[in-house]
């Protein structure tokens, strides 16, 4: 009895070191390395313009050096109107060509539903939701359906299904309902097809736990945080045209009452920097919740305090906001606040001490010797002020455990978690539109993707060509080179392909 007790001991713990050797190299399904995917996405046949001249894009990715594309499909370019299953066998044989483009080029190609049936982002869905009608999750399964026959000859080395791009709007359960549906459908035509499913809250809040078990199963991620800094002026995101002009890194834009009795969020920010005497300290508030009494110390004495208490009326503020849920005013001020030092300083600190939240979009530096250092900042909710580093060039020098680094980790932690499960896990998409400075793209993007490459995690920026790309992005402060007749950012490719291999 205690011999086989003592034996049953042994192979669990044989199995628990299989489980973990396989946890460690994840990224690996058959003879397909998904970490070592790098690429694009291909929006064209997405968009409801002209398809772009594919085999043209495929020449050029391999020229460059990459090995995959996303391409971005719409549902309602392959079927006839107001009727989800009459499919249009010319529109599927331009799929076709570009499949057969990835053998050519020697092209990882995944398949995705940009819009799917009952799902179209940013659009009225006429026929119903996708997670809760079910004559739209029986009209999406009959898609992959077809696209499972269709391409079944095709080896999973060279095409994977990404089911349905950036859930939005469904509950959490029902989102994976329908994706279980959708994988035990295509994997009863093709079992060794590999399927991609994009985390939930448009693919960036975390992955499905529920769906670890699953054999071929890909979990997606998204690269947008900031998404201040990722979507600056974009004429999508509601508000952008408002936003400072980001800097990378950034800071924390919200400043937490200790009050709230949130100790994972309250707490001051602190600047370590060695400023002279009458450096000018100016910070632009936004949005004041119920009240906020910020205090600002220099070397941990007192340098100036402020109560803000929005109500309606006029006031300092520009726009009164009263929120019904809470009962409350919560007031635009969109205002900058300035005080100066009386004596040097090494450490300078600003907290919220009384009353709710305040946000802010900017904090400024004025030397005396003239010299101006600006810092924008992230208003997500949910990150914790804390201590970082200013050189002196004026720049933030973050350290491990204080915003940005901390978003950064925090952001990829939950797919670092289920890839020590031994699922695959991939950035599908990426990128920063062509407002955004740069400098400021560049430097954010080497933080993102040096923390990809530590992890083993494959990416595919969006986009190839446009405002997110490196061909033809018309971002007015690059150089272009020219490459077959398309403006080539050469920076950020130099800086992509610094990152193609582990």
């Amino acid at each position: 009895m205690n011999r086989r007790i003592l034996t049953c001991s042994l192979i669990t713990i044989m199995a628990a070191g299989v489980v973990s050797a396989f946890a460690v190299d994840a990224q690996k399904i058959g003879n397909v390395d998904v970490s070592a995917w790098r690429g694009f996405n291909l929006p064209g046949k997405y968009y409801g313009v002209e398809p772009q001249a594919v085999e043209d894009d495929f020449r050029m990715i391999a020229e460059l050096g990459f090995n995959f594309v996303r391409l971005c499909l719409d549902y309602r370019r392959y079927v006839a109107k107001d009727d989800w299953l009459a499919f249009n066998e010319d529109a599927l044989k331009e799929i076709d060509r570009a499949v057969d483009c990835g053998k050519k080029y020697n092209i990882h190609v995944c398949l995705d539903l940009h819009s799917a049936p009952g799902h179209v982002i940013g659009e009225v869905k006429e026929h119903g939701s996708l997670w809760d009608d079910r004559k739209a999750q029986d009209a999406f399964c009959e898609h992959w359906a077809m696209f499972a026959r269709r391409y079944r000859h095709i080896p999973q080395e060279r095409l994977s299904f990404n089911l349905v791009n950036e859930p939005a709007h469904g509950k959490y359960e029902n989102c994976v309902v329908v994706f279980r549906r959708a994988i035990e459908t295509i994997h009863a035509i093709d079992p060794r097809r590999l399927i991609v499913v994009d985390g939930f809250g448009y693919g960036q809040r975390g992955p499905y736990t529920e769906l670890v078990p699953l054999p071929n199963v890909i979990q997606a991620t998204r690269g947008y945080q900031p998404f201040s800094l990722t979507h600056y002026r974009a004429s999508w995101a509601k508000g952008s045209d408002t936003w400072p002009l980001p800097t990378w890194p950034m800071l924390p834009g919200i400043l937490y009452s200790r009050t709230k009795k949130r100790e994972d969020l309250n707490g001051p920010l602190v600047f370590k920097v060695d400023l002279r005497e009458n450096t000018e300290i100016a910070i632009k508030v936004h949005e004041v919740s119920v009240k906020s009494v910020l205090v600002a110390k220099a070397d941990g004495k007192t340098v100036w305090e402020k109560t803000f208490a929005p109500k309606e009326g006029k006031g300092e503020w520009k726009e009164v906001v009263f929120d019904e849920k809470s009962k409350s005013y919560r007031n635009i001020y969109d205002r900058e606040y300035r005080f100066r030092l009386p004596t040097a300083a090494g450490e300078i600190s600003i907290e919220n001490i009384d009353g709710n939240f305040l946000s802010f979009s900017e904090l400024t530096l004025r030397l005396p010797d003239g010299r101006r250092w600006r810092f924008s900042t992230d208003t997500a909710w949910g990150h914790k002020p804390g201590v970082c580093k200013i050189s002196a060039d004026g720049k933030i020098l973050p350290l491990p455990d204080c915003y940005p680094e901390k978003m950064l980790n925090d952001d990829l932690q939950p797919w670092l978690d289920i890839a020590a499960q031994g699922v695959p896990v991939f950035v599908g998409e990426f990128g920063a539109f062509n407002k955004t400075p740069h400098d400021v793209t560049l430097a954010w993007m080497k933080d993102c993707l040096e923390r990809w490459k530590k992890a083993r995690i494959g990416w595919a920026l969006w986009t190839f060509r446009g405002p997110f790309g490196i061909l033809d992005s018309k971002r007015a402060d690059v150089e272009y080179e020219d490459f077959h007749g398309h403006k080539l950012d050469r920076k950020m490719l130099d800086l992509l392909r610094q990152h193609l291999k582990d």
